[in-house]
């Protein structure tokens, strides 16, 4: 008795002919150079930022003075002139339980003398 071979594709076995024979992707290329990690990427960020920071403000500046009121927005927005002072915290008040306001009804009506007897 002869054995056939049975292909498999994604784990599971196939059909004859229903599985084509596939070739491996091409690599990608290495990494540009100067291409911070991923893991590393904010701290880039934030360095390129930093580099370019006094043209960035010059050029805000400028179109600040040209009337764009949106460089103006962005300007204020990055100086923190336009930032709100922090609001106090409103502490709501909750209403009274109802052993509360039956203590003072109780109360009341001991006031007014109009407590039953039993």
């Amino acid at each position: 008795m002869v054995k056939k071979e049975r292909k498999r594709d994604n784990g599971r076995y196939a059909r004859e002919g229903s599985v084509e024979e596939k070739t491996k992707p091409e690599q990608a290329g290495p990494a540009a150079v100067g291409a911070p990690r991923a893991k590393n990427c904010r701290a880039f960020a934030r360095k390129r930022m930093a580099e370019e920071m006094p043209g960035i403000v010059s050029a805000l500046i400028e179109g600040t003075k040209g009337g764009s009121v949106p460089h103006a927005k962005v300007l204020l927005e990055l100086t923190g002139v336009t930032k709100d002072p922090p609001k106090p915290k409103v502490v709501k008040r909750r209403g009274k339980t109802l052993a509360g306001r039956l203590l003072e009804e109780i109360a009341e009506m001991k006031k007014q003398g109009l407590e039953d007897r039993d």
